[in-house]
Protein backbone atom coordinates (compact mmCIF):
# COMPACT_ATOMS: atom_id res chain seq x y z
CA UNK A 1 0.00 0.00 0.00
CA UNK A 2 1.05 3.92 -0.11
CA UNK A 3 2.27 5.58 2.27
CA UNK A 4 0.09 8.98 2.33
CA UNK A 5 0.53 12.01 4.86
CA UNK A 6 -2.45 14.61 4.72
CA UNK A 7 -1.03 17.54 6.28
CA UNK A 8 -4.17 19.85 7.46
CA UNK A 9 -4.83 23.72 7.68
CA UNK A 10 -5.21 26.60 10.28
CA UNK A 11 -7.37 25.32 12.84
CA UNK A 12 -7.90 22.51 10.90
CA UNK A 13 -7.94 18.34 12.09
CA UNK A 14 -8.83 15.11 9.86
CA UNK A 15 -12.54 16.24 9.09
CA UNK A 16 -10.63 18.41 6.78
CA UNK A 17 -9.34 15.32 5.00
CA UNK A 18 -12.90 12.78 5.83
CA UNK A 19 -13.71 12.20 2.21
CA UNK A 20 -10.32 11.41 0.84
CA UNK A 21 -9.56 9.41 3.51
CA UNK A 22 -12.68 7.52 3.04
CA UNK A 23 -12.15 7.18 -0.78
CA UNK A 24 -8.48 6.20 -0.71
CA UNK A 25 -8.23 4.02 2.51
CA UNK A 26 -8.58 0.85 0.33
CA UNK A 27 -4.93 2.18 -1.88
CA UNK A 28 -3.33 3.58 0.82
CA UNK A 29 -2.09 3.66 4.51
CA UNK A 30 -3.08 7.35 5.82
CA UNK A 31 -1.54 9.37 8.31
CA UNK A 32 -2.63 13.02 8.98
CA UNK A 33 -0.36 14.35 11.73
CA UNK A 34 -0.99 16.96 14.79
CA UNK A 35 0.17 20.67 14.04
CA UNK A 36 -1.60 21.85 17.79
CA UNK A 37 1.97 21.79 19.70
CA UNK A 38 4.82 23.13 17.60
CA UNK A 39 6.15 27.08 17.55
CA UNK A 40 7.85 27.15 13.60
CA UNK A 41 6.93 25.55 10.41
CA UNK A 42 10.44 23.75 10.64
CA UNK A 43 9.35 22.21 13.77
CA UNK A 44 5.99 21.18 12.29
CA UNK A 45 7.96 19.69 9.66
CA UNK A 46 10.68 17.72 11.72
CA UNK A 47 7.86 16.56 13.65
CA UNK A 48 6.14 14.83 10.72
CA UNK A 49 9.17 13.35 9.70
CA UNK A 50 10.32 11.82 13.00
CA UNK A 51 7.37 9.55 13.03
CA UNK A 52 6.99 9.10 8.89
CA UNK A 53 8.00 6.11 6.68
CA UNK A 54 11.02 5.99 4.82
CA UNK A 55 9.12 6.83 1.84
CA UNK A 56 5.61 8.51 1.70
CA UNK A 57 3.45 10.85 -0.51
CA UNK A 58 2.74 14.26 0.91
CA UNK A 59 -0.50 16.24 0.59
CA UNK A 60 -0.50 19.34 2.56
CA UNK A 61 -3.33 22.25 2.58
CA UNK A 62 -3.37 26.06 3.21
CA UNK A 63 -0.57 25.94 6.48
CA UNK A 64 -0.23 22.22 6.07
CA UNK A 65 1.50 23.76 2.42
CA UNK A 66 3.94 25.50 4.17
CA UNK A 67 4.61 22.54 6.05
CA UNK A 68 4.94 20.22 3.02
CA UNK A 69 6.81 22.59 1.36
CA UNK A 70 9.57 22.55 4.33
CA UNK A 71 9.78 18.87 4.23
CA UNK A 72 10.87 18.95 0.96
CA UNK A 73 13.85 21.37 1.92
CA UNK A 74 15.00 18.79 4.57
CA UNK A 75 14.13 15.34 3.30
CA UNK A 76 12.86 15.71 -0.57
CA UNK A 77 14.28 12.17 -1.22
CA UNK A 78 11.98 10.32 0.99
CA UNK A 79 8.66 11.88 -0.91
CA UNK A 80 7.60 10.20 -3.66
CA UNK A 81 4.75 12.84 -4.42
CA UNK A 82 3.81 15.89 -4.04
CA UNK A 83 0.73 18.01 -3.39
CA UNK A 84 0.13 21.65 -2.15
CA UNK A 85 -3.40 22.74 -2.25
CA UNK A 86 -4.28 26.05 -1.34
CA UNK A 87 -0.82 26.97 -1.06
CA UNK A 88 2.09 29.66 -1.88
CA UNK A 89 5.40 29.69 -2.80
CA UNK A 90 6.22 30.63 0.95
CA UNK A 91 4.24 32.88 3.38
CA UNK A 92 1.41 34.51 2.70
CA UNK A 93 0.05 37.31 0.61
CA UNK A 94 -0.01 40.70 2.10
CA UNK A 95 -3.86 41.19 2.39
CA UNK A 96 -4.11 37.41 4.27
CA UNK A 97 -0.97 38.56 6.24
CA UNK A 98 -2.94 41.56 7.66
CA UNK A 99 -5.63 39.75 7.99
CA UNK A 100 -4.27 37.16 10.44
CA UNK A 101 -2.40 39.81 12.65
CA UNK A 102 -6.19 41.33 12.85
CA UNK A 103 -7.08 37.30 14.07
CA UNK A 104 -4.21 37.10 15.87
CA UNK A 105 -5.40 40.56 18.37
CA UNK A 106 -9.07 39.00 18.50
CA UNK A 107 -8.27 35.78 19.57
CA UNK A 108 -6.05 37.09 22.04
CA UNK A 109 -9.15 39.67 23.14
CA UNK A 110 -11.36 36.13 23.81
CA UNK A 111 -13.01 36.64 20.15
CA UNK A 112 -13.33 32.91 18.85
CA UNK A 113 -16.56 32.37 17.61
CA UNK A 114 -16.77 35.76 16.70
CA UNK A 115 -13.54 35.12 15.01
CA UNK A 116 -15.10 31.93 12.98
CA UNK A 117 -17.90 33.65 12.49
CA UNK A 118 -17.01 37.14 10.28
CA UNK A 119 -14.02 35.31 8.57
CA UNK A 120 -16.26 31.83 7.71
CA UNK A 121 -17.28 33.91 4.20
CA UNK A 122 -13.99 34.62 3.03
CA UNK A 123 -13.06 31.19 3.26
CA UNK A 124 -15.21 29.69 0.94
CA UNK A 125 -17.15 30.27 -2.36
CA UNK A 126 -20.12 32.75 -1.89
CA UNK A 127 -22.58 30.31 -2.80
CA UNK A 128 -21.62 28.06 -0.01
CA UNK A 129 -21.51 31.10 2.69
CA UNK A 130 -24.74 30.19 3.74
CA UNK A 131 -24.06 25.93 4.00
CA UNK A 132 -24.67 25.14 7.36
CA UNK A 133 -23.74 22.09 7.15
CA UNK A 134 -20.08 23.27 5.58
CA UNK A 135 -20.03 26.39 8.25
CA UNK A 136 -20.77 23.60 11.28
CA UNK A 137 -17.60 21.44 10.06
CA UNK A 138 -15.53 24.57 9.94
CA UNK A 139 -16.62 25.57 12.99
CA UNK A 140 -15.96 21.72 14.87
CA UNK A 141 -12.24 22.08 13.43
CA UNK A 142 -11.41 25.29 14.80
CA UNK A 143 -12.95 23.97 18.47
CA UNK A 144 -11.26 20.73 18.85
CA UNK A 145 -7.79 22.25 17.69
CA UNK A 146 -8.29 25.15 20.11
CA UNK A 147 -7.60 29.23 20.54
CA UNK A 148 -4.13 28.54 21.92
CA UNK A 149 -3.23 26.04 19.34
CA UNK A 150 -4.57 28.26 16.94
CA UNK A 151 -2.41 31.16 18.03
CA UNK A 152 0.62 29.21 17.65
CA UNK A 153 -0.33 28.23 13.84
CA UNK A 154 -1.46 31.82 12.98
CA UNK A 155 2.27 33.26 14.14
CA UNK A 156 4.17 30.57 12.53
CA UNK A 157 2.61 31.65 9.31
CA UNK A 158 3.37 35.22 10.24
CA UNK A 159 7.08 34.10 11.08
CA UNK A 160 7.55 33.29 6.71
CA UNK A 161 9.22 36.34 5.77
CA UNK A 162 10.24 34.83 1.63
CA UNK A 163 9.85 32.17 -0.59
CA UNK A 164 10.80 28.87 -0.12
CA UNK A 165 14.58 28.69 -2.43
CA UNK A 166 14.46 25.17 -3.37
CA UNK A 167 11.39 25.14 -5.67
CA UNK A 168 12.98 24.62 -8.78
CA UNK A 169 14.98 21.61 -7.47
CA UNK A 170 11.61 19.79 -6.37
CA UNK A 171 11.68 16.78 -8.95
CA UNK A 172 9.29 14.21 -7.93
CA UNK A 173 5.61 14.72 -9.37
CA UNK A 174 3.68 17.78 -8.46
CA UNK A 175 -0.07 18.70 -8.38
CA UNK A 176 -1.32 22.23 -7.31
CA UNK A 177 -4.82 22.85 -6.58
CA UNK A 178 -6.66 25.84 -5.91
CA UNK A 179 -10.23 27.32 -6.06
CA UNK A 180 -10.87 29.01 -8.65
CA UNK A 181 -13.30 31.34 -6.66
CA UNK A 182 -10.58 31.55 -3.45
CA UNK A 183 -10.17 35.12 -2.06
CA UNK A 184 -7.16 34.52 0.13
CA UNK A 185 -4.72 32.62 -1.86
CA UNK A 186 -5.81 33.15 -5.33
CA UNK A 187 -5.62 31.22 -8.92
CA UNK A 188 -2.49 33.76 -10.35
CA UNK A 189 -0.68 32.87 -6.90
CA UNK A 190 -1.02 28.88 -7.67
CA UNK A 191 -0.30 29.50 -10.65
CA UNK A 192 2.67 31.29 -9.77
CA UNK A 193 3.78 28.17 -7.05
CA UNK A 194 3.17 25.89 -10.34
CA UNK A 195 5.94 27.74 -12.78
CA UNK A 196 8.47 27.44 -10.02
CA UNK A 197 7.98 23.27 -9.62
CA UNK A 198 9.36 22.10 -12.97
CA UNK A 199 6.77 19.47 -14.58
CA UNK A 200 3.82 20.38 -11.99
CA UNK A 201 0.27 20.04 -12.96
CA UNK A 202 -1.54 22.64 -12.13
CA UNK A 203 -5.82 22.42 -11.28
CA UNK A 204 -7.92 25.08 -10.49
CA UNK A 205 -11.23 23.64 -8.82
CA UNK A 206 -14.62 25.30 -10.05
CA UNK A 207 -16.92 26.42 -7.55
CA UNK A 208 -14.60 26.26 -4.69
CA UNK A 209 -12.68 28.90 -2.39
CA UNK A 210 -10.00 27.88 -0.12
CA UNK A 211 -11.47 24.90 1.45
CA UNK A 212 -11.42 22.75 -1.70
CA UNK A 213 -11.22 19.05 0.34
CA UNK A 214 -14.36 19.93 1.79
CA UNK A 215 -16.11 22.36 -0.87
CA UNK A 216 -15.31 20.09 -3.42
CA UNK A 217 -14.88 16.82 -1.88
CA UNK A 218 -15.53 14.60 -5.05
CA UNK A 219 -13.22 16.58 -7.24
CA UNK A 220 -10.29 17.13 -5.35
CA UNK A 221 -10.48 13.01 -4.34
CA UNK A 222 -9.92 12.33 -8.06
CA UNK A 223 -6.93 14.78 -8.36
CA UNK A 224 -5.73 12.94 -5.73
CA UNK A 225 -6.40 9.47 -7.31
CA UNK A 226 -4.71 10.62 -10.16
CA UNK A 227 -1.83 11.91 -8.51
CA UNK A 228 -1.37 8.76 -6.65
CA UNK A 229 -1.17 6.62 -9.88
CA UNK A 230 1.41 9.53 -11.26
Amino acid sequence: MLNVILVPGLLCDRRLWKSQIDALNEISNILVPDLTTQLTITEMAVEILKTAPASFSLAGFSLGSQVALEIMSLASQRVDRLALLSATHGGLPPTVKDSIRRAVAVLEQGGFDQYLDDVYPTYVAPSRAQDADLKEVFFNMAHAVGVEAGLRQMKALLAITKPFAHLNQIRCPSVIVGGREDRRISPADHHLLAQQIPGSELVIIKDAGHFTPIEQPAQLTDVLRRWLSS
